[in-house]
């Protein structure tokens, strides 16, 4: 009994004697870890900042120096109203002057603008959430292209309380979290160990890449622009068959071409579609064999469709780039030649034809056919995620 009403109030403390007792240990025992987050997220003074789960404020009071533009705004959820008004209380000078503003809400319904954060930090409070997948794909929302996000914690003293039953169930293990990072939409997902103080500790660093499927809810997407070289639409509005393109990079074995999809199926357009799409051209542009994500995109062979060549080579490509980088480099440009731009001078010899002189039409030799596409698949097929 004693153990679940800790684990509560650690999780939402409320104004008693035991989450004034919670309060004083976050202040105690997460200064470093706060402070050591708000370090790391290199913090401009005109950025917008945003703190998860704020506490007592310890991470607020850290955050708000480094805002001195007058262009810089921070900003704080948390879920409980205990800990909303302490830090009012605690802030409530910046608070008056608009330069901070604190919300009580979940993390995964915050009253924020589509791609309004530059920065996003917290603290030993993602295992709090009700669903880590909503709640990463909320913060990716918010986030601006490009945007940092990072995490602090400290694994030894979350295992001591995760075997006490303290923080129950297994969302505490940072794999869990790193997993729903990548699903809803970020990159460059790592853990490092820190030390500061005598204290080792361990930081999960994440970027929101992000771009806009046309037609589809902020909810059901990564809400901003298409990164250059990719475009995707639907296909007489169905959400489940949809049709997308990438140009081959610069100074690729790909490059002066466009590759075309079909992607049908059961699969979930707010964790799927952003990172299958950037995760090819990403491997179109510097092939990562020991990347599983990168792995897992080359090894799927719905993705080449009914072109076997392409499909049987997969595999191939991924460990001839290395251990064999000559010949992957060569293969790759000669079936750019055989199966992308020879297909597209008759495809651009039809625009041609319809468009007259207008300057729509790329040239031959910036054009690719795709190498495939997207089957649609049944019950048996796994789902990508």
């Amino acid at each position: 009994m004693v153990i679940e009403k800790i684990s509560k109030q650690l999780g939402q403390p409320t104004k008693s004697l035991l989450g004034w007792m919670v309060k004083r240990f976050l202040i105690k025992n997460n200064r470093i870890l706060e402070e050591n987050a708000v370090k790391l997220c290199a913090i401009q003074p005109t950025d917008t900042v945003l703190e998860l789960g704020f506490g007592p404020g310890v991470g607020l009071e850290a955050a708000a120096q480094l805002l001195s533009s007058p262009e810089g705004k921070l900003i704080g959820v948390d879920y409980s109203e205990y800990m909303y008004k302490v830090s009012t209380q605690r802030m409530k000078h910046l608070i008056a002057s608009g330069k901070v503003t604190l919300h009580q809400c979940s993390v995964d319904a915050m009253p924020l603008p589509d791609s309004s954060v530059d920065k996003v930090f917290h603290c030993n409070c993602y295992y709090f959430w009700p669903d880590l997948r909503e709640g990463a794909a909320e913060i990716h929302r918010v986030m601006k292209p490009g945007g940092l996000m990072v995490t602090t914690l400290n694994l030894t003293r979350l295992s001591e309380l995760a075997s006490q039953k303290v923080i129950p169930g297994e969302s505490w293990r940072p794999e869990n979290y790193i997993d729903a990072l990548r699903a809803t939409g970020f990159t460059d997902v790592g853990m490092e160990d820190r030390k500061d103080r005598g204290l080792v500790f361990q930081v999960i660093f994440a970027t929101a890449y992000k771009w806009r499927l046309p037609g589809f809810s902020d909810r059901q997407q990564t809400p901003t622009e298409p990164p250059p070289g990719i475009s995707c639409w639907q296909t007489e509005g169905r959400i489940d068959d949809l049709r997308a393109q990438i140009v081959g990079g610069v100074n690729t074995p790909y490059e002066g071409g466009l590759f075309s999809l079909e992607i049908k199926g059961a699969w979930k357009p707010s964790l799927n579609i952003s990172t299958v799409l950037s995760s090819i051209q990403l491997l179109m542009a510097e092939p990562n064999p020991d990347d599983p994500l990168m792995a897992d995109i080359v090894s799927m062979p719905s993705l080449y469709g009914p072109c076997s060549s392409a499909r049987e080579g997969a595999g191939e490509e991924s460990s001839e780039y290395k251990y064999n980088k000559p010949v992957y480099l060569e293969k790759a440009r000669r079936w750019t030649e055989k199966h992308a731009v020879q297909r597209n001078q008759s495809l651009e010899d039809t625009e041609d034809k319809t468009q007259g002189k207008q300057d729509k039409v790329l040239s031959a030799g910036r054009k690719r056919e795709a190498l495939g596409s997207l089957e649609p698949q049944d019950n048996s097929k796994k789902t990508c995620l």
